[in-house]
């Protein structure tokens, strides 16, 4: 009898483990997946402190944004280079087609769905990318980040003048657009 009993523990214990559906819920997080940086607009003007320099609201930087974040991995071609919003939070930038993941910082969605945070580590740094007004369709994530902190060297490449710009960064805000890649 004590027999018959702990088997019927033990399919019970087995059917309670194996039916346990937390790792289906964190996989069929829709926005898990490979991204890159398709659209990144300033949303007001990036100015230096003395204002001696300025890119103007509307202007698109995206291919710096793209090269600047993405310079931490280095891939055999820069088309490669992608995001990957993964399960456990993680974010890591990826070489397609070469096999090579690196951790790169976390993500996290709000219950209502409306932000989506992503703390990248760049150039030694954790910056946090907190996209509001989030905007998701099954190709895409946007949204608007306010004040990111960037190196004035950056803007270097949208407005000369920026090359001698010392202060330690410059506030930018800008409207983002993650294009999933898979």
């Amino acid at each position: 009898m004590k027999l018959k009993f702990i088997n019927y523990l033990f399919v019970l214990a087995f059917l309670f483990v194996s039916c346990d559906d937390t790792d289906d819920a964190a996989s069929s997080e829709p926005l898990l997946g490979l991204y890159t940086i398709s659209s990144s607009v300033l949303t007001s003007d990036a100015v230096s402190a003395n204002g001696a320099a300025t890119v103007a609201s509307g202007t698109d930087i995206t291919s710096t944004i793209v090269t600047s974040f993405l310079a931490e991995i280095q891939c055999q071609g820069s088309a490669n280079k992608a995001i990957e919003v993964a399960n456990n939070n993680k974010i890591n930038f990826v070489c397609r087609f070469e096999d090579k993941k690196q951790d790169q910082g976390s993500w996290l969605l709000n219950d209502s769905r409306s932000e989506f945070t992503m703390t990248l580590l760049i150039q030694g740094n954790l910056v946090p990318l907190k996209l509001t007004g989030l905007q998701e369709t099954a190709n895409s994530i946007s949204g608007n980040v306010q004040s990111i902190p960037v190196p004035p060297t950056l803007l270097a490449s949208v407005n000369p003048d920026f090359a001698n710009v010392s202060d330690p960064a410059v506030l930018i805000s800008i409207d983002i657009t993650l294009e999933r890649l898979n």
